[in-house]
């Protein structure tokens, strides 16, 4: 049996003692408008969204008093730049920028998603400077247009 889930609804309270089943999904999944997947406990769920903000970790599509459904954001692969040189940055921006691949901001650094041909470039022209490591892509801090970041 399939759950649909329509998630243009506004936030869920979820009950205490509520069982919580996650449901994962990868970073460049938060904004689709249809997903299938089976959670961590082997529900089958459909979620259907119109007009909905992106899918945060954390966040509780369904829930009854019983169980609730959660969504997970899986870790992946990702090029880290580590800098404060505000030129570095600018070009790091541009050339991740040309391909129109996303950025993502944290403490110690801009990330991309893993890219095996970006990485050998960036890592040739950044040296030390460009590493990989594994984080969890949120959508609340990607880098939209003119340099600002999602909600957070």
């Amino acid at each position: 049996m399939m759950l649909i889930i329509e998630r243009d609804q506004k936030e869920l309270l979820v009950c205490d003692g509520a069982r919580v089943d996650v449901l994962y999904i990868d970073w460049y999944e938060v904004n689709k408008t249809l997903l299938t997947r089976q959670t961590e406990g082997g529900r089958l769920v459909r979620i259907h969204r119109r007009v909905a903000p992106a899918l945060e970790r954390g966040v509780v599509i369904y829930a009854t008093p019983e169980w609730s459904i959660q969504i997970e954001i899986r870790p992946c692969p990702v090029i880290v730049l580590q800098t404060d040189d505000l030129n570095t940055i600018g070009h790091f921006c541009f050339d991740v920028g040309n391909r129109h691949l996303p950025l993502f901001w944290f403490e110690d650094g801009l990330a991309l998603a893993y890219d095996g041909q970006l990485y050998p470039a960036l890592k040739g022209q950044y040296g030390d400077q460009v590493i990989l490591d594994t984080r969890t892509l949120s959508p609340a801090f990607a880098l939209q247009a003119y340099g600002q970041t999602g909600d957070r």
